[in-house]
């Protein structure tokens, strides 16, 4: 077995066949295209550090499995993670740049941030704090979304990235939930975890749960400490520096009966906002308006570059203006059915049942199950590109039709989209969640 090979500037240092010790990882190692230069810190499971791509050029927190006292690297808890948060994007989780096996170990390469909110001191702005909690709970609440519990929700896995963003991190003992709860041996980090995780039994509510001892102990200075009983030591700063309302808001927050909390971190976040005077509220100036609207735009802009083409993404949905294809079900940012193409389709003629497009050769509507036409054209449209044939009148077929226009057969295989990166789980049909709320295909809410 070849372990983790490291490669000193100048002097190489490598793993032999039949050795299953691990080594020591120091400043100035390589790991294939990363050099390690300083560490950032050690968890349960892992060591990050700050490393060097030398292929992109620019510098990446990186997190490799801990040796342990056999000198091996457990990769288990690793390849958990890197599973888990693959299928997690969003604005306020931190991404995943690259996950690699090297020589049988895991290496995660992140985002380089800017800090945590460990390193922030305490009590902090209750604007500032509240800011930093809209963002961490909007993303947990994409999580939960997402049937995970988080299990570690803690200042030093609150990020901050360069652009002033906060994310979510670190989702190393995560739980997959297929009901309402899940057992685990895997308890978290002490301070900040809820009672009944503490007897193996994590929810959504623990995760708000955690969130709200965050939010009190910058606000106030002061951790709540088990029994939790309520007033915790800091309410009368709590007063003071907050409202009645919020008090309220975080009095239900670090219920000890979970089911007296809130149920997951989207109820949490609409609740706290609710509670939040105005004059602490995060300001909205113009200039943030504007940089939001160009952000849209950018990723506009990203979005027609990567896939108009191939989708035909020529058309504005009359909802929410974004770009979309004729051979869409519905709008997948906004999942409208609004759309018609009678008067803006680009092929000859269009059917009666579904308005969309059709050319005049066609026996059948591809895009509903509608009547046949009459009288179909006896000549082919010049020009016509199409990409497959159907399995049962050998009949040729463009992208995306759902039924075969010569003999109206049901199109069971999902067209590919190159570069998209996810499978819808329904329909298996290519769609890409950092854009789209909606499976275009089949109609299913994907986020």
């Amino acid at each position: 077995m070849l372990t983790l090979e490291l490669v000193r500037t100048g002097t190489a240092m490598r793993a032999t066949k039949g050795t299953s010790k691990g080594r020591k990882l120091t400043r100035g190692v390589r790991l294939r295209k990363y050099r390690l230069s300083a560490a950032l810190g050690k968890g349960g499971s892992s060591e990050v550090w700050k490393a060097r791509d030398s292929v992109e050029g620019i510098w990446v927190a990186l997190k490799v499995p801990l040796l342990e006292m056999s000198g091996k690297r457990d990769n288990k808890a690793m390849l958990k993670e890197i599973r888990l948060v693959s299928s997690l994007r969003h604005e306020h989780i931190m991404p995943v740049k690259n996950a690699d096996i090297i020589n049988g170990h895991v290496v995660l390469a992140t985002e380089l941030s800017a800090g945590t909110l460990e390193d922030r001191s305490r009590p902090m702005s209750v604007r500032r704090i509240i800011s930093v909690i809209s963002q961490v709970l909007d993303g947990l609440a994409y999580a939960h979304r997402k049937k995970l519990v988080h299990c570690d929700v803690t200042p030093g896995n609150i990020f901050f990235l360069p652009d002033g963003r906060a994310a979510l991190g670190d989702f190393g003992i995560s739980m997959q939930v297929k009901g309402r709860m899940v057992t685990s041996d895997v308890y978290g980090t002490p301070g900040y975890i809820a009672p009944e995780q503490a007897y193996g039994r994590p929810t959504f509510r623990s995760d708000c749960f955690a969130v709200g001892l965050i939010l009190y102990e910058y606000i106030t200075g002061y951790l709540p400490r088990w029994p939790f009983r309520w007033p915790p030591r800091g309410c009368k700063r709590l007063r003071e520096r907050t409202s009645a309302e919020f008090v309220k808001f975080m009095k239900k927050a670090l219920e000890v009966d979970p089911e007296k909390r809130f149920a997951d971190a989207g109820q949490m976040l609409d609740a706290m906002l609710a509670a939040t005077p105005e004059r602490l509220k995060p300001a909205k100036h113009s200039k943030d308006r504007e940089k939001k609207i160009d952000w849209q735009n950018a990723r506009r802009q990203t979005y027609l570059k990567k896939y108009g083409r191939i989708l035909g993404s020529s058309f504005d949905c009359v909802q929410c203006g974004e770009p979309i294809a004729e051979s869409m079900w519905i709008c997948p940012w906004c999942g409208s059915t609004k759309n018609r193409f009678d008067r803006r389709s680009a092929y000859k003629r269009i059917c009666p049942d579904c308005h969309k497009g059709i050319l005049p050769e066609w026996r059948y509507c591809p895009w509903c199950y509608g009547p046949g036409f009459k009288s179909p054209s006896k000549s082919k449209t010049k020009g016509v590109r199409y990409h497959g044939k159907c399995r049962y009148c050998g009949g040729r077929l463009m992208r995306f039709m759902r039924y075969c226009p010569w003999c109206r057969r049901k199109v069971h295989r999902p067209w590919p989209v190159p570069l998209m990166p996810e499978k819808c789980s329904k329909c298996r049909g290519s769609i890409d969640t950092n854009y789209w709320k909606y499976c275009p295909w089949c109609r299913e809410k994907l986020v």
